[in-house]
């Protein structure tokens, strides 16, 4: 219930404070969640979205908001899908810990500490825009 009170009520919020304001542009901060059990990999954002928890629910309903939202009162928005985001809270009720763990920060660790070889990058195409080095973004 808590997830849906945030990221269902919490966006509603949101979104109505800020046309009262007379802000019209938002960015929402979603989730990989969204996708659930991914058909293929890599994951696009052309991926079917069909979440599995809770968690993943609320933020697809969430993004669904905005763009309803967008739709009745021309809002611009940005939605972002994070995948590899990290960290526990300080009483260790939420944290990370997949078998087998797939997210970066925590094979980076395991590749680090000698638990795993190496770590995989998806994807081919690493060239940045504006010459920042790949290295930067690992």
């Amino acid at each position: 219930a808590d997830y849906y009170a945030t990221n269902v009520g919490g966006t509603i919020a949101v979104l109505d404070a800020a046309r009262a304001s007379g802000i019209d542009k938002v960015i929402f901060s979603s989730s990989c969640a969204t996708y659930g059990v991914p058909e293929a990999l890599p994951v696009s954002e052309a991926s079917p979205q069909k979440p599995i928890s809770p968690y993943g629910r609320s933020k697809l309903m969430g993004e669904e908001i905005i763009r309803d939202y967008a739709a009745a009162y021309g809002t611009r928005y940005a939605i972002l899908r994070y995948f590899n985001a990290c960290g526990a809270d300080p009483e260790g009720e939420l944290g990370e810990w997949h078998t087998p763990e797939t997210h970066l920060i925590p094979r980076v660790l395991m590749a680090a500490s000698g638990m795993i070889e190496a770590i995989e990058v998806f994807g081919a195409d690493y060239e940045t825009a504006d010459g920042t080095c790949v290295r930067d973004y690992i």
